[in-house]
């Protein structure tokens, strides 16, 4: 039994159980799914739209049971994650844009970089999601950009800087310990969520923006100690994209 540690309430356990009950069941999900599909009891289009949901939840879960296994109350975690009450402003929508912005006008220089040299970023993506059903590309919208935030930003990015501070005296926030940490956590956390969109997609176009886009997010995240500017930018990139896919398709 997880050891819960002092400010993580009893009354929570049966949420902490049920959280670690259904990540094994996601795990299990995941690794049933891609069996079926294997043996082609399931067609192409339903193995992606069931295993990558179910994978999207995994980056969730398994935060969450991490943290609660480690004697996190849900407060507690929430806060770890920057996604606590007190971290909310609504001036983060305005930085949630900005972020989007970014990455939209760096696919724009990204087509002038093809028009111009000729060299081509093969992308998948049209074809990938062409004939998925519409709950899918909503859960593209609104479900997914959270569960991927709270592993890569939420998660990924502070935790693998304070890994590195662990055992430094005086690594306090603003040293120079701190920041060259907290970098590391950033560009680390960029180049998974760079690979993992390359894996996915086969594109060189989403491995350049997944790139940036964790760097720019991670800095964000860091900086402002709240994940929801990046959550916010997150659901405008992928609805750009799919508004982009609905009219080329």
């Amino acid at each position: 039994m997880p050891r819960i540690k002092k400010g993580s309430a009893s009354h929570e356990r049966p949420m902490r159980y049920a959280v670690y009950v259904a990540f094994l069941a996601l795990i299990v999900l995941l690794l049933e799914t891609s069996n079926l599909y294997a043996t082609g009891k399931l067609g192409e289009n339903a193995y992606l739209v069931y295993a990558s949901i179910a994978q999207s939840f995994i980056f969730s879960f398994v935060v969450l049971a991490y943290l609660f296994a480690s004697g996190r109350s849900l407060r507690q975690a929430l806060a770890r994650l920057g996604l606590a009450r007190k971290q909310w402003k609504s001036a983060y929508i305005a930085y949630g844009i900005a972020i989007f912005v970014s990455i939209f006008i760096l696919e724009i220089l990204l087509g002038v970089f093809q028009a111009v040299t000729g060299v081509q970023l093969p992308t998948n993506v049209a074809k990938l999601f062409s004939g998925l059903p519409f709950y899918f590309l909503l859960f593209s919208v609104f479900i997914a950009p959270i569960n991927e935030e709270i592993l890569f930003r939420g998660f990924l990015v502070p935790g693998i800087g304070n890994v590195l501070l662990s055992g430094r005296k005086n690594a306090r926030r603003g040293t120079a310990a701190y920041k060259s940490a907290m970098w590391a956590g950033i560009i680390l956390s960029a180049l998974l969520f760079g690979v993992l969109h390359y894996l996915s997609y086969n594109s060189i176009s989403e491995l350049i923006a997944a790139l940036v886009f964790g760097l720019i997010a991670g800095y964000v995240r860091i900086k402002k100690d709240s994940l929801y500017p990046s959550i916010i930018a997150h659901m405008l990139v992928n609805f750009l994209g799919l508004l982009v896919l609905a009219i080329l398709i």
